[in-house]
């Protein structure tokens, strides 16, 4: 080695000395970790928020001090992310701007009814068809009564979450005795409900599906099934209800099918429970339309309508509210198996036949017989068998029942 090499070598050694510790703290902290991405959506039924994230996420979970909703912080997390929409989605109404600290973000959740956490668990970066995700915190949200969402967030929630929570099944009977449900094909007679492009009536759909679900429900041996008609003939709003409270019913679930005149894109199935403030203007639309369908009655006596007001005066107890939000859940989650789901699917307006205040109630929306999916599906023997098959798992599985 010629002296000239060695000289330069040396300083060049400690040219790298001497820059090195600089060099380290920045390698080691030259990027905080971040919040990426927010995203509101509908999975199986469940609200979902998914938080992404440089780095793997923690957070903790708290009840708003004032109103209905939720503040999720994200501890040593800082924003990085697009401002949140505040769009609706499912149980929540919206989401407010994140408010940024050095150290972390918080993100407040106004919720349109109570809502616990069903599950949260992370997941790890992957690559997809949009790209490279980063690490994830999923959160599910699952309705509520207020007192279940009083007790959850007596303190705050730390997420992720080691087991799922669940809502408590309704309680169990006695072993010889059958549950029994009520389903009510919509319209009938007189009324042909929605009415598709090629002429088919929604009162057909809504007969043969129920049916089918309540010849399913029969063979299992665990269900009294009894139809509000079984047959093409109108029946009024309140004995639909009435009915259901007469023979004490377990569960009552209505079912329709819609149209949108002029529009052969919407798709989709749709679970509704009761709530005197419609969750949308189109939830709200579709309530106005069924509760007019008494209506095309040929006569009406004063006291039919009295019994209306009567039923509808009487508000829904809590234990009932709880019971009908889990049921519509379930439902949501077993139909997205079967038929493609519309977004915000699991709502909520003033709907007249589900006002018993003593049966848990949901009306199922099947889908647009203005779409020709939908349409060719509701109308075919297999597509009805397998609506009714995912009825029956949510039915079985709200009663506590697993099978396999």
């Amino acid at each position: 080695m010629t002296p000239g090499l060695s000289i330069k070598r040396l300083i060049l050694l400690a040219i790298i000395a001497f820059l090195l510790p600089a060099a380290l703290p920045v390698a080691a902290g030259a990027e905080p970790a971040r919040v990426t991405r927010l995203q509101l959506g509908l999975n199986a039924g469940l609200t979902r928020l998914v938080v992404e994230a440089s780095e793997p996420v923690s957070a903790e979970l708290s009840a708003q001090a004032n109103g209905l909703g939720l503040v999720l912080l994200l501890p040593g997390l800082r924003w990085a992310a697009p401002p949140a929409q505040p769009n609706a989605a499912g149980l929540v109404a919206g989401l407010g701007l994140p408010v940024r600290h050095d150290e972390r973000t918080e993100i407040a959740i106004d919720l349109i009814e109570p809502a616990v956490v069903e599950r949260a668990f992370r997941l790890e970066p992957q690559n997809g068809p949009l790209g490279a995700s980063g690490h994830r915190l999923v959160i599910d949200l699952r309705p509520a009564d207020p007192q279940a969402y009083a007790e959850a967030f007596a303190a705050s929630v730390i997420l992720p979450l080691p087991n799922a929570v669940d809502i408590a099944p309704p309680p169990a009977h006695a072993a010889d005795r059958r549950h029994t449900i009520v389903l009510d094909p919509g319209h009938g007679g007189q009324d042909p409900g929605a009415i598709s492009a090629s002429g088919r009536h929604e009162k057909d759909i809504t007969l043969a599906v129920a049916l089918a679900m309540a010849q399913r429900l029969q063979a299992t041996g665990r269900y009294r099934v009894i139809l509000t008609r079984d047959r093409d003939r109108f029946v009024r709003l309140n004995d639909r209800v009435a009915l259901a409270r007469k023979h004490e019913a377990d569960l009552f679930l209505s079912i329709h099918a819609d149209s949108l005149r002029g529009d052969r894109a919407t798709s989709g199935a749709t679970v509704y429970t009761r709530a005197d403030t419609a969750t949308d203007l189109e939830a709200e639309a579709l309530a106005l339309r069924e509760n007019r369908a008494d209506q095309l009655a040929d006569s009406a006596a004063e006291r039919d309508v009295d019994d209306v007001v009567s039923i509808l005066l009487d508000l829904a107890s809590r234990d009932t509210a709880r019971l009908s939000g889990r049921f519509a859940g379930l439902l949501t989650a077993s139909m997205s198996d079967t038929i493609a789901l519309r977004r915000n699917a699991l709502r909520a307006a003033n709907f007249r036949v589900l006002s018993a205040p003593d049966v848990p109630s949901a009306l199922l929306e099947l889908g647009y017989l203005s779409n020709p999916g939908d349409e060719a599906l509701l109308f075919s023997e297999s597509g009805r068998n397998r609506l009714a098959a995912a009825a029956v798992a949510a039915i079985d599985r709200f009663f506590g029942i697993e099978t396999r």
